[in-house]
């Protein structure tokens, strides 16, 4: 194999290493599926990016918190007001018990609670409905998720 060839090769490997690395990175300092939330007055803010979802497509965030003893787990979803807004389906469950299962637009800014203890599941599922029009097609919206587990429930 010629020097030149050899070279190339060399860094064609060396790039596929280093995006390998960096795309790994990303995977495991994700929170899905991971710990938020370990115990009263903790909380949790995400910045979540909406985009590239055809009609009928959904992401759902998974998570876990623990509780170190009863509390009220809260959270809140906050709109950029991006195109998907009025589109996206958002629905939030802890447990076997759903929160809400409304729009974006519609539960922007609004808290939703649950009482909790010891471990427990969570999940958020954004879903562009399969009747949307072009309008929502390829856009894109960012939503701020606040998780807080607050003091002791009465």
């Amino acid at each position: 194999m010629k020097k030149s060839s050899l070279i190339i090769l060399l860094v064609a490997l060396a790039a596929v290493l280093i995006c390998t690395g960096v795309g790994l990175a990303y995977l495991l300092s994700r929170n899905d599926d991971g710990l938020v939330l370990e115990g009263v007055g903790d909380e949790f803010s995400e910045q979540i990016a909406i985009d590239g979802l055809a009609p009928g497509d959904r992401r759902t965030c998974v998570y876990r918190g623990e509780a170190d003893s009863s509390a009220t787990f809260v959270v809140t979803l906050t709109s950029d007001g991006g195109a998907l807004a009025e589109h996206l389906q958002v629905r939030i469950q802890v447990g076997d018990t759903v929160l809400c299962d409304d729009t974006l637009s519609a539960v922007s800014g609004k808290e939703f609670r649950a009482e909790v203890s010891g471990s427990f599941g969570f999940l958020i599922t954004y879903t562009l409905g399969e009747e949307v029009g072009n309008e929502a097609q390829g856009a894109a919206c960012s939503v701020l998720a606040q998780y807080t587990l607050e003091g002791s429930a009465a």
